[in-house]
């Protein structure tokens, strides 16, 4: 087995790396400047991998990597180095691409060159990137990457000096005979499982601009494509240079087939389509715009002007790369298969930034939804959340279930779940719940929250034999009661939709939920709930769903249908200070009838949110029996 040292290993690509060297029992000595970016990545591994990891603080910037003498004395006992220590953004100012990167490189190279004086270096890996110009025969140029030249002038201070730095160590690897490997990705996306695609300055630059409904051109020319590369396929690959008894290649162009990848105006589209939004119909040569860009017309389609380089014509040499996939068993990547889920987690990105999560929930798909999960024993608990509303709201409550297991799911087209695109928006977002059930290994104690309940109940009627227990906490069990303007924008779904983006401020929003009796008070209102819930709605996808489902409900929806009796028990819990619903005698008399018991809080709509530790106690004591 190897001992690796890595530098970026709590980054993008770093951090999949890392987990996947220590999954396979490599010791993993990984550079860090941040002990808490470590102790997440720390969280995602079992306990032997972890074993495996060591970290030792310092800094590329600095002589000697910044390392105190014992750390360095550890990475000299280093047989293979990683070099993923460069933060991916386009917009990096030049001075600091030099100091970080180039500045980097040669401090890195010091190490490098220490380590293979001690006949210890089997491999040195450079991820780099699948537009460098440089190749094999590059490191016999004498070019001085240190002094004033006239390469890559267009190019930003990011490309610049990623460029360089690939040059300068070439050129030490040539000179002094190290065993360089050079990875050149393409645009990285998440990972297969999920989509969680964490750099948003690549494929999320087009999204932002389109959201902002600034990318009115459609770019034409097939033969035009943006290379894409899912972060799993390429730490394997990595990972599987790592373990190659010997050097075969020095250069890898990372990037899935082009017969795998959508074309550039493809990809537009389909980014269209998952956004909800009216493709561009103004067909325009990508060169054109690329000349457009770099002219003074970034601020007019809302991107830097050296983003749209990385949309290429030309092929490249796959061989190495395909050859190491095919060692490592990576299938096929079907893009457009994959891109929904990568889209709509860019997406819910661009709105919320910054957001903690526990360290032990862990990011999961299920039926193409967003979910989290808690690691727990016994029957696992699955939370639905409701509208104006995300998974993430429901972690508090989560963490009121006791040591059992949970799921958390975001609901198609909220949050970081793509959309369902059914004909019939509700029926599609029943459908994927039910889905969602259909997945589970084992029945599951089921908690629906308002929108949320109604889906609960109605998937669970299509998969009784996956319904441990129902739990509707207030179930919309009429139509709702809407205020004035709600009500009046509510009959146009265009109008409905623009109110929604621009006209949910905070403070609108928050005088709304305390009037509509979604909270008591301010008080009960989490921290900042409103500001992101507009935020969120700012999303053509977010509002346009939210669009679907509030007309539904006062247009279409008449009373939740409750069959008699229902095949699995249910409780229904309600907060008695709702303004919005009311639970009428004869809606208490057929929740009688089904056998559904009833338990009451004096609380608002949305107390599982504004009190999850009541919440979470009831729950557990209708699952135990004693409620």
């Amino acid at each position: 087995m190897a001992v690796v040292f890595v530098t970026g290993a709590t980054g993008f690509i770093g951090k999949e790396v890392t987990k996947r060297l220590a999954r396979d029992g490599h010791t993993v000595l990984a550079l860090i400047r941040s002990l808490d970016k470590w102790n997440e990545l720390l969280m995602q591994m079992t306990l032997a991998e972890r074993s495996n990891c060591t970290a030792v603080r310092g800094d590329l910037r600095q002589a000697g990597l910044g390392l105190s003498t014992s750390d360095y004395e550890q990475v000299l006992r280093a047989n293979v180095m990683i070099h993923a220590g460069v933060p991916m953004d386009i917009s990096m100012d030049e001075s600091v691409g030099r100091e970080v990167i180039l500045q980097g490189a040669s401090h890195l190279i010091a190490v490098a060159n220490e380590l293979h004086e001690q006949k210890r270096l089997q491999k040195l890996i450079h991820i780099v990137g699948y537009m460098s110009p440089f190749d094999d025969e590059s490191g016999k140029l004498a070019t001085d990457v240190f002094s004033q030249n006239d390469l890559f002038r267009e190019a930003g201070g990011y490309e610049k000096y990623k460029f360089l730095a690939d040059l300068y160590l070439r050129q030490e690897a040539h000179q002094k005979g190290l065993p360089l490997v050079v990875v050149n990705p393409s645009t990285i996306i998440g990972p297969r499982s999920t989509g969680n695609t964490e750099q948003t300055d690549g494929l999320g630059l087009v999204i932002s601009s389109m959201r902002r409904g600034k990318f009115p051109v459609l770019p034409g020319g097939k033969e035009w494509w943006l290379p894409l590369l899912a972060v799993d396929d390429l730490a394997e690959v990595i990972v599987g240079i790592v373990e190659a008894k010997q050097i075969e290649h020095q250069t890898y162009y990372a990037l899935n087939e082009r017969s795998t990848t959508p074309s550039f105006s493809e990809l537009i589209s389909l980014m269209a389509k998952e956004l909800r939004m009216k493709p561009p119909a103004i067909p325009f040569p990508v060169s054109v715009l690329k000349k457009i860009l770099h002219n003074g017309g970034s601020r007019l389609l809302g991107v830097p002007a050296n983003s749209m380089d990385f949309i290429v014509k030309k092929d490249f040499p796959l061989a190495p790369f395909q050859q190491m996939k095919a060692r490592k068993g990576i299938g096929d990547y079907q893009a457009v298969a994959y891109l929904p889920s990568v889209i709509a987690n860019l997406d819910y990105r661009l709105s919320v930034k910054d957001q903690k999560v526990p360290l032990h929930i862990h990011r999961e798909q299920i039926a193409g939804m967003a979910a989290y999960k808690k690691e727990g024993a016994g029957t696992p608990w699955l939370l639905l959340h409701g509208l104006f509303s995300e998974m993430s709201d429901l972690l508090p409550l989560a963490a009121q279930l006791g040591g059992y297991a949970v799921w958390l799911l975001d609901l198609p087209g909220f949050g970081r779940s793509p959309y369902h695109h059914h004909d019939k928006p509700i029926e599609g977002i029943i459908e994927a719940v039910a889905d969602a059930l259909r997945e589970m290994p084992s029945p599951v104690h089921v908690v629906g929250h308002s929108f949320g309940g109604y889906l609960a109940l109605e998937a669970a009627k299509r998969v009784p034999e996956k319904v441990e227990k129902l739990y509707l906490l207030q179930p919309p069990l009429h139509a709702p009661k809407y205020s004035p303007l709600l009500a009046g924008v509510g009959n146009n779904a265009a109008i409905l939709q623009r109110f929604l983006q621009k006209g949910a401020s905070p403070a609108r929003l928050e005088k709304t939920l305390l009037a509509q009796g979604v909270f008591q008070s301010m008080e009960e209102m989490p921290i900042g709930y409103a500001e992101k819930v507009g935020k969120l709605l700012q999303s053509p996808r977010i509002s346009k769903t939210h669009t679907d489902v509030l007309r539904y409900f006062m247009n279409d929806f008449q009373q939740m249908a409750l069959e008699q009796p229902l095949p699995f028990p249910a409780q229904v819990v309600w907060g008695t200070q709702d303004k919005t619903y009311q639970l009428t005698k004869e809606a208490e008399a057929a929740f009688t009838k089904a056998n559904v018991g009833i338990k009451r809080l004096s609380a608002a709509h949305h107390f599982p949110i504004s009190h999850p530790q009541l919440t979470g106690n009831v729950l557990q004591q209708m699952r135990n029996g004693k409620a």
